[in-house]
């Protein structure tokens, strides 16, 4: 099983892959920055599988480009890092950093998986956990 968090950016991304240990350790994750080139979405694309969990912070464009591996993993996660309050908290924020929180964040969610409905009755009375599980 690998885990993995993505900061997206315009021109690039930044994975942080884990086996699902959470420790401090180097070791114990890679971490990969991906041109949104040619080259760089298919050497990504390389690296999942089909037991492959995925964490993408919310952005702009974060949907269209989750649209396009979400298939070839077992689950595909947009979180809110607001809601979060993981990557907002760490004080050296690098993209590097980022989606290791990420990472981290994904290993150790609760494990309720909200319904649509359910996300936003959840944020209004403060049970949504921050994680959008309704990926289309």
């Amino acid at each position: 099983m690998t885990f993995i968090g993505i900061d997206l950016h315009t021109n690039r991304f930044t994975c942080c892959y884990r086996d699902g240990r959470l420790s401090d350790r180097p070791q114990d994750r890679v971490v990969k920055t991906f041109d949104l080139n040619e080259g760089g979405p298919a050497a990504f694309y390389a690296t999942l599988t089909a037991d492959t969990y995925v964490l993408a912070e919310a952005t702009i464009t974060t949907f269209s480009f989750v649209r396009l591996f979400k298939d070839k993993v077992k689950e595909v996660i947009i979180g809110n890092t607001y809601q979060l309050k993981q990557i907002s908290l760490a004080r050296n924020n690098t993209d590097k950093i980022d989606a290791d929180k990420l990472c981290q964040a994904l290993m150790s969610r609760p494990q309720k998986i909200f319904t649509r409905d359910e996300i936003i009755t959840g944020i209004k009375s403060g049970d949504y956990d921050g994680f959008d599980r309704s990926v289309d």
